[in-house]
């Protein structure tokens, strides 16, 4: 495991992957590893890494993702054949652009490609503060070397449908408005409602031929006035599908599981958009996952 702004440290982890062995080790930051810094020196910043490493293996090679400085920072690179180093330094793989003073880098393999997430203040009122992920795909040449790539709007064809029929977590999503992940004992990660009218979306559903007959979903209330939650098809004044009558529970320690019927025949592949409406000023409702019954 890799950590630290301004040094770098590393520490060997053990099979349960949250406890170590041995001793932390501090790396040593040469030009050689991590690129000479440009601009004026800084001795507590001799090369260009800042902060939050990411590490990850390919093939035989491990590579180091680091945002890069000095500020505004970039992202770069570094390869080693050996998860400790030494390190070698690649370049960089972003550059330094996308209206935030900072990026941080993460990269997973998903469905045979490699996926490289980072952060900008692209969205409306973003800011150095007010940041949000975007993703582009990660492609290696031939040596294992990375070519620069720019900040886009992400990619927008889905690599996958979604299975309606499976259960859902409710914090899988594609687009949200004041909505809030939280996390407890009972539920696990659970999504709030803050104001009626809160909203969250997936993408790409695929219902298949014989579409769905039920819905059913784990809420909660605090509130006992009408809560409830409609599900619409394609936009969030689609068609309502489905409501769910919200239960007063008492607290997001205590949930219930409502099934409701679906109001029209659905098939093949929709977005599909979960709106919460309540008259309580705030925290209408928590939600944790969704799933649909298949017809038979």
């Amino acid at each position: 495991m890799y950590w630290g702004n301004p040094k770098l440290k590393m520490v060997k982890l053990n099979q349960d992957m949250i406890s170590y062995s041995g001793d932390i080790v501090e790396v040593p930051m040469t030009a050689e590893s991590f690129g000479k810094r440009d601009g004026k020196e800084n001795p507590e910043r001799p090369t260009k890494y800042e902060e939050g490493p990411w590490l990850y293996k390919r093939k035989n090679l491990y590579y180091l993702f680091w945002p890069g400085g000095p500020l505004p920072e970039f992202i770069g690179y570094s390869t080693s054949k050996s998860a400790q180093g030494p390190w070698k330094y690649g370049g960089i793989v972003m550059p330094t652009e996308g209206k935030s003073f900072t990026n941080h880098p993460g990269i997973v393999d998903f469905r045979g490609k490699t996926y490289f997430f980072y952060h900008n203040g692209a969205l409306p009122g973003g800011s150095g503060f007010t940041r949000s992920v975007s993703v582009e795909e990660l492609n290696f040449n031939k040596d294992g070397s990375i070519s620069p790539i720019k900040m886009t709007n992400g990619i927008t064809k889905a690599i996958a449908t979604v299975n309606p029929y499976a259960f859902n977590q409710a914090e899988m999503i594609a687009w949200s408005e004041n909505v809030k992940s939280y996390q407890n004992k009972e539920a696990g990660v659970f999504i709030k409602a803050k104001k009626s009218g809160a909203y969250t979306s997936v993408k790409n559903v695929d219902f298949g031929k014989k579409g769905a007959s039920a819905f059913s979903a784990r809420v909660g209330t605090t509130h006992n006035s009408d809560v409830t939650m409609d599900v619409h098809l394609d936009s969030i004044s689609g068609p309502v599908i489905a409501t769910v009558k919200v239960p007063l529970t008492g607290g997001d320690d205590r949930w219930e599981t409502v099934k409701t019927e679906v109001k029209e025949k659905i098939s093949g592949v929709h977005d599909v958009y979960f709106v919460c409406n309540g008259k309580a000023a705030k925290d209408i409702m928590f939600f944790d996952y969704w799933t649909f019954l298949e017809n038979n």
